[in-house]
């Protein structure tokens, strides 16, 4: 099977080829930025993309999310250190085929990519019981739908944007983003920005639960 690994630690890669030798895996290109991916995925046109979330120019979620948006069958494979609910939930909700830790046994990632290339999914075991413990803690509320441009606002206010910024990148008027505010404040049934930026992860974990 043929293998892009996309990830910007050296050590890592040098680690995750070291372990792939021998196996029937072949890693065939790497990238270390989310523009680089995407040119190497045209390049190489691999079976599986091995993928860290965290990387410069274009997260791994950026890149995923170009992946499914130009319809791509790239089957992807998430490494990463860490993993906020949020992400959790939305990796989940574009059906990557595997998510594995970092800091896990490397025997999970050859078992995972032994998984994914049959066909099938694999997910750290970690992830697993947390998305399990997310699924029945939002199963007992009151479901609130969100829409993909509400979800967009809520990430952009996460990270601290301020309403003129966050218009200019969803291509809006900032009354507009006032507007969408508000309605996100009475969806939610929260009363601040910073209420709403607190609570972003939670939020957004749920939304793509439900979706």
């Amino acid at each position: 099977m043929r293998v892009l690994l996309a990830d910007d630690h050296p050590m890592i890669s040098t680690a995750i080829e070291a372990l792939l030798r021998d196996t029937a895996f072949e890693i065939v290109g790497m990238a270390g930025t989310g523009e680089e991916t995407l040119v190497r995925i045209k390049q190489h046109d691999p079976d599986i993309l091995l993928l860290d979330l965290q990387m410069p120019g274009g997260t791994g979620i950026e890149v995923l999310r170009s992946l499914r948006s130009n319809g791509l069958k790239t089957r992807v494979v998430i490494l990463t250190a860490a993993i906020d609910d949020a992400v959790l939930m939305e990796m989940r909700n574009l059906r990557v085929q595997g998510m594995v830790l970092k800091n896990s046994d490397p025997a999970y990632l050859l078992e995972c990519l032994e998984q994914v290339s049959r066909g099938g999914r694999w997910y750290d075991p970690e992830l697993t019981e947390r998305a399990r413990q997310l699924s029945e803690t939002f199963g007992r509320r009151e479901p609130t739908t969100l829409s993909p441009r509400e979800r967009e606002l809520i990430s952009l206010v996460r990270k601290g944007l301020r309403n003129r910024e966050i218009a200019k990148q969803l291509g809006v008027t900032e009354g507009t983003i006032k507007v969408y505010l508000h309605t996100v404040f009475e969806k939610l049934g929260v009363s601040s920005r910073t209420e709403l930026a607190i609570r972003a992860d939670e939020f957004l974990a749920e939304s793509y639960l439900r979706n």
